[in-house]
């Protein structure tokens, strides 16, 4: 689906708004992750996925956060 649609000021950055159909087309919902990527004539935005293996091999000794105490159990978890 193309259309057409303008280039604003926001900031010291330039903004493009995504119609509605469009962004529900693509289920898009504000505070969606997008990746901007550069082609020889244009931009392309694509709605970044998560793979969760992926984040899993990222996982490393410098970034892996410690263990968290949530106290007693309140209910019926087992811990």
């Amino acid at each position: 689906m193309g259309t057409l649609q303008h280039v604003s000021k926001w900031g010291s950055s330039l903004a493009v708004r995504i119609p509605k159909a469009v962004a529900e087309q693509c289920q898009i919902i504000e505070g969606s992750s997008v990746q901007l990527e550069t082609c020889s004539d244009g931009i392309i935005i694509r709605k970044r996925t998560y793979d969760l293996a992926t984040m899993v091999d990222q996982i490393t000794s410098d970034n892996i956060h410690d263990e968290q105490d949530f106290g007693v159990p309140l209910g019926k978890e087992t811990w």
